[in-house]
Order: structure tokens, then sequence, then C-alpha cells
């Protein structure tokens, strides 16, 4: 089975090889502790290429799903040009579909989407809520806001992230608290 993977998780660290790489005994631990499925979500276009992970047809590890976009920490990299950015982002959406992989565009087109809402006053729900019938299913990632705006996005029928980031004030604790199970996702970073 190949695969692409972060140094990490290849046993590479700061530049030396610290270990084996583990990556397929990290799957199978976690296809062991229940987990089903893993989004490898890229933060820019070159983590996109190298999040486009084939489907596990065995079943014997999680099955993996691929996002791509541009976190926007990243937004810098397509100032320069963003059309040719953005085309080349939507390449790699295309090149996802027609493997057979899942990927999140910004055009919708039915596609799964991820969602990161900081500081958006609101924005990022009134944005999705006229959207919505444009795309099957999605997560607001690293959900960080109250309780009542999670219920809005929950009433919409979106997952909701949460990693280390929704966890460091009590009103993001009672928050994921409130959250129903079926519409909860872990993320990497979580504790």
């Amino acid at each position: 089975m190949r695969r692409n993977k972060d140094p990490v998780f290849t046993g590479f660290c700061r530049g030396k090889q610290k270990h084996e790489s583990d990556l397929t005994t990290i799957l199978t631990r976690a296809k062991a502790f229940g987990v089903e499925k893993i989004i490898v979500t890229g933060g820019n276009l070159e983590e996109s290429r190298k999040a486009l992970i084939k489907d596990n047809e065995s079943g014997a590890l999680p099955e993996l799903f691929s996002t791509v976009g541009v976190h926007p920490t990243r937004c810098s990299e397509f100032e320069a040009d963003p059309d040719a950015y953005f085309a080349e982002l939507l390449a790699l959406c295309e090149q996802g579909k027609h493997d057979g992989r899942v990927v999140a565009i910004r055009e919708f087109s039915g596609a799964d989407q991820v969602a990161y809402n900081r500081n958006t006053g609101g924005d990022l729900h009134a944005m999705i809520s006229k959207n919505r019938s444009r795309f099957s299913n999605g997560v607001v990632h690293s959900f960080t806001d109250g309780k009542d705006e999670m219920l809005k996005f929950v009433e919409l029928g979106l997952y909701i992230g949460v990693n280390g980031c929704s966890l460091k004030i009590e009103e993001n604790l009672d928050c994921v608290k409130a959250i129903p199970l079926e519409r909860l996702m872990i993320e990497t970073d979580a504790p």
C-alpha cells in the first residue's frame, strides 16, 4: 500500500531519522480503538498534493480521505498569482475526483466542505446557510465559538471539529460537552 507520508510519521524529525516508519502501526492502532475514518488535511498547495491518499480498500486500516485547500494562515502563498494558485488547487480536486478520492473544493458542487471559523462574527454561518444545498457534508474545523453558534451549525447538519484550541476556556468546554456525539469530530491535535 503506497502512501504519501508526513516525515514525522516516518520517524524523521528535525532533520534526523529518529526511528523506523510507524505509520502502519499508528493506523492499525487507530482502527483497533474504533477509528473508522481519518481526514488528511492539506493546508496549502504542496500539502494538498501530499494529502491525496488513496482509500484503503482492504478495510484493515481506517479509511483515509483528503482535503484540498488553503488554511487561513497560508493565504499569503497565493497573493502573487491567486488565479494560477486556485487553478492548481482545482486541478488537484479534479485528480482526486477521478482517482475516487474525496476532496473539498471552494466551488461546492456537491463535495464535502471543511470550513474554518475564527472571528467571523457570524459571517461563516450566514454564508453556509445561503449555500447549504450546494454541498453534501461539512465540518466546522477547530471550533472555538460558544454553544449557541455550535447549535446553529449542527442544525445545518454540519459536523463540529474540536482540538486543543477548542478546550482552552470554560465556555469552550461547556460547548464541547453539548455537541451531539454523531456530529463530533476529533481533530489530530486534540488531546
